[in-house]
């Protein structure tokens, strides 16, 4: 049996990744950094995961097929990372990359010591999960343990679409451990990425290009939660659902969509048709009638999702390095910094533009420049094809 360590127990990684796995044979361990999560966790005889989907709500309760680890219990700790072909999946929120990085880093040390391969899965929602993280990793190990993670750690990002807001409050309170997502089934790791033999399990595929993957999924079904957001909130609408029932939002998502489907299949060499049928795909997660989103959650952290590779930005250039206009994507653009939200990046963006405009917020948060044609299309000044 190989051991799968699980670090973050939230909505991903209890709701979908276990759910990969637990059927598999894998012994799998939850660490996380909220103790009143780990104590509620090793308490309970398992916990519910509802998969809302389009065609209905279907609960399903896994009974406890696992262990909680708090980030805290060492020796414990150390004990799994001396497990043979050890897979380990970070499944946390971008900001948090950087703090459980630093978590890792003596569980590194320790397991270099050892020799022993293991691999990475990357369930962090950004572009280029795998590379930042063996950035963060190198940055704090020792030249002995550097050596060792080069040589013996894959890290591979991860393909998946699995939507997750909070859990209703009726299902709550049935179980507090609950966890809500729209059923996808699937997650793609890079093949070439691995040091060890893949893992296997029914829902988990390997890629010959996990990039390709991660970035078509951000720079669509993650640009239309950003676009939702930024459009959505000034008309009054509160969830993802709701702001995509709005004709003239939705009517802006798919030109946007057609916007970002241009730049990538002049990046990635997707088929014409194959992204007309990817974009139905994305407006019907967004459809399911019992996935609703909180718009808030959605835009949070714009110093990030306005960032020049994320979720708007980078499809906008990419649209335009094909020879096409991004406006739709420009207009969301625009409205990202007029989101207000008490997270310290969103802030950070709004205090900025407030003192020094949009021309110079778009310079500095999203590294757009005069002449490169989407500054011009976000800022009104043009930016039509030569």
């Amino acid at each position: 049996m190989r051991t799968l360590v699980i670090w973050g127990a939230g909505r991903i990684g209890r709701g979908f990744v276990a759910e990969i796995f637990r059927e598999a044979d894998f012994d799998i361990s939850f660490v996380d950094i909220d103790r009143a999560l780990v104590d509620a966790l090793k308490r309970a005889d398992g916990y519910t995961v509802a998969l809302a989907e389009k065609s209905g709500i279907r609960k399903v309760h896994a009974p406890k097929f696992y262990r909680a680890l708090h980030t805290s219990e060492t020796a414990r700790l150390e004990a799994l990372f001396e497990a043979p072909e050890l897979l380990l999946d970070i499944a946390v929120h971008q900001p948090k990359l950087s703090e459980v990085a630093g978590q890792l880093t003596p569980l590194f040390e320790r397991r270099a010591l050892t020799g022993l391969p293991m691999d990475v899965m990357m369930n962090v929602n950004m572009a280029g999960p795998d590379e930042a993280f063996r950035v963060l990793m190198r940055e704090r190990l020792s030249e002995r343990a550097r050596a060792y993670f080069d040589e013996k750690v894959g890290v591979t990002g991860i393909f998946a679409m699995c939507i997750s807001p909070v859990a209703p409050a009726w299902l709550i309170r049935e179980d507090p451990l609950a966890l809500w997502n729209n059923g996808w089934r699937e997650q793609a790791i890079s093949l070439d990425a691995l040091k060890c033999a893949p893992p296997k399990a029914p829902r988990l595929r390997v890629s010959m290009d996990i990039a390709r993957e991660e970035t078509r999924k951000l720079y669509t079904l993650n640009m239309a939660h950003a676009l939702l957001c930024y459009l959505g909130l000034p008309k009054g609408h509160r969830t993802a659902l709701e702001a995509v029932r709005d004709e003239a939002i939705l009517a802006v998502l798919k030109g946007a969509l057609s916007e970002a489907s241009l730049g990538l299949q002049k990046r990635f060499g997707f088929a014409a048709l194959e992204m007309e049928s990817w974009q139905s795909t994305i407006v019907e997660l967004l459809e399911n009638p019992y996935i609703e989103d909180a718009l808030c959650r959605l835009g949070a952290d714009s110093r990030r999702k306005l960032g020049g590779d994320d979720r708007l930005c980078g499809p906008a250039r990419l649209c335009r390095q094909a020879g096409g206009n991004p406006v739709n994507l420009a207009l969301a653009i625009r409205a990202g910094f007029e989101y207000e939200n008490d997270d310290e990046g969103t802030r950070e963006v709004r205090a900025f533009y407030k003192a020094n405009g949009l021309e110079a917020a778009l310079q500095r948060y999203c590294g757009l420049r005069p002449g490169d044609g989407v500054f011009e299309l976000v800022t009104g000044g043009g930016g039509q094809k030569s």
